[in-house]
Order: structure tokens, then sequence, then C-alpha cells
């Protein structure tokens, strides 16, 4: 994703068995690349890679969507995640949530809400992240999902941007530390259901099984 805080020098997307892609954005103004298969075969496999280049995490907004200001499907919130925000500043409930969630695989899945997860005590990044955005809209700030990349590590990741005073701020509650740098955005949206890493639909009987590996490293 280009925007102001990184800037894509060189990206290359292929896909195997080989598919044409074309490019469009989204509702909430992330890049998507889309094509079909109509052969038959029996995996598909997208590799990504390019050069970025980032500078400070900040991101200037002067209106926010009010949809980052009410609850979505999977970041509703109820009376114990207003409490946790109440007379808190999107730093202070990073540190709340951070506090109040063990990071557990395995006891949450793509459909679990804030709600549900802050109840358990446990989930992963996703889940810290609805809990997050769920107490910031709770207390009025405009918040927002987004998924990405950190540099070192071999998967997804998902954290939080809030709006203050006329930027988008990002902040990772399961690391429990405002974001600065080595992070690359991907896509943002109201949940995680608006901005997966892929999505597809197939035709005639099968079966799925997803597996994402990712390498991102720093060239400084």
């Amino acid at each position: 994703m280009e925007n102001a805080f990184q800037h894509i020098v060189q990206d290359e997307v292929t896909v195997t068995p080989y598919c044409h892609l074309q490019e469009a954005h989204d509702g909430f103004g992330n890049e998507v690349q889309y094509g079909s298969l109509s052969a038959l075969h029996d995996g598909i496999r997208i590799v990504s890679q390019g050069v970025v280049e980032c500078a400070d995490y900040m991101l200037p907004d002067e209106h926010p969507e009010d949809y980052y200001l009410f609850p979505s499907p999977l970041t509703a919130w109820d009376s114990q995640i207003q409490w946790l925000a109440q007379g808190l500043t999107a730093e202070g409930i990073m540190h709340a949530v951070h506090s109040h969630m063990t990071y557990e695989r395995f006891v949450t899945d793509n459909q679990t809400t804030a709600i549900e997860a802050y109840t358990k005590g446990a989930g992963v990044c996703q889940d810290f992240a609805h809990i997050m955005i769920a107490a910031c809209r709770a207390a009025g700030m405009y918040a927002r999902y987004v998924s990405g990349l950190v540099v070192g590590e071999g998967e997804t990741h998902a954290w939080v941007e809030v709006w203050h005073e006329g930027h988008w701020l990002g902040y990772d509650p399961t690391r429990d530390r405002e974001i600065l740098e080595h992070y690359l955005k991907i896509a943002h949206g109201r949940d995680a259901g608006d901005c997966p890493i892929n999505r597809g639909r197939f035709y005639q009987w099968t079966t799925e099984k997803m597996i994402v590996n990712s390498s991102v490293n720093s060239l400084n």
C-alpha cells in the first residue's frame, strides 16, 4: 500500500499456475489485485516481493470516515470493554488490552468478536486489535484495523490505527508499543473482515487449506 510513510519502489506478484492479475481499489482505498483460473489445478502459490522505503509511521487525514467510529461485525463492545476504555488515551487503552490478554493460538478464529476474545482473555494479534478498536470507539475515538507485515517475522500481523489531531497513529497492542518503524502496511478497514490478505471462491467440489509464509528484511 502506497501512503505517506511507505513508498513502494519495486513490487512483483506471481501466481502459479499462471493467472493474469488486474488492479483496483476497494471501498476503503486498499489496493487489490484480482484474477481467475479456469484450468483444473490442485493448488495455488502466490508470491509477493518488492522494495519499500519507509519513513515515520504517521498518516495525515483531515476527516476520517464515520464508520471508524461505530461498531462493526467484529468490533462491537459491551459494558466490560466500555469500562476498560473509560478515561484512557489510545496508548492507555493499548496498555490495558495488552495487560488483560494472553497471546495464545487456536483459542479463537477469524470470526471471533472483540467481546468473545475479551471474555476468553486470550487470542492472537487479530483479537488484541479488535478489542483495542472496540474500546477506542467506545471512548469516542476513530480507530481502524490494519493488516500487514513486521520486519523479521514469518507471518502476517495485525495492529490498530487511531486518529488524533489530523493524523492516524499506529499502535500494536499485541506487543504493547506505539508503532514508529519496521512495520509494512498492506490494508486497513473496520475490522479483519474488511482486509484479508487474500480472498477467493472455488467452483466444483474441493477442500481448502491455506498456508501463508512471509519474509521481510530491512535494507539499512
